[in-house]
């Protein structure tokens, strides 16, 4: 399991991973994924003297429907559970933080990709600069216009 971020041991032979933008349970011949971004809520419960730890979560699965028969329908998914032992706290915690600051550190990417606001004035100070190139005969008009059109993205 290699392949995960962060691979947490749980009971019934059961380790739930996560990676990218989901969690993972793997079974032994199995898999089931769960998109971070589809988790309504999520809760963290550290074992105790005499019991394990758990975290449960509950995915939004409004369109996966189940029909179990005369015309009712139910929705699939729903709460999970899965629980582990006091070795593995520390592989739960880091779940945890993971599944808890996923909001936040899509919210970081979203900031690093835009564009900062000096960049359009360093395009502008880069025209100027080869508009002065250009009167001053050390680029062509079709250098100065082809040049132009690419920091323009035309």
């Amino acid at each position: 399991m290699d392949e995960y971020e962060i691979s947490l041991p749980c009971t019934l032979g059961v380790t739930l991973c996560a990676t990218g933008d989901k969690l993972i349970a793997v079974k032994k011949k199995s898999q089931e994924v769960f998109p971070i971004s589809k988790i309504q809520s999520f809760k963290f419960a550290e074992p105790g003297f005499l019991s394990n730890g758990m975290i449960s979560f509950k995915i939004a699965v409004s369109s996966d429907l189940v029909n179990i028969g005369f015309g009712v329908n139910v929705a699939s998914g729903g709460e999970q559970y899965f629980c582990y032992t006091k070795e593995n706290l520390d592989k739960a915690r880091a779940i945890n933080d993971y599944v808890t600051g996923y909001e936040s550190r899509q919210a970081s990417a979203s900031a690093a990709q835009a564009v900062p606001s000096n960049t359009v004035v360093s395009v502008v100070d880069e025209i100027r600069g080869l508009k002065q190139l250009l009167d001053e005969g050390i680029l062509t008009e079709a250098e100065f216009t082809a040049k132009k059109k690419q920091l323009l993205g035309i």
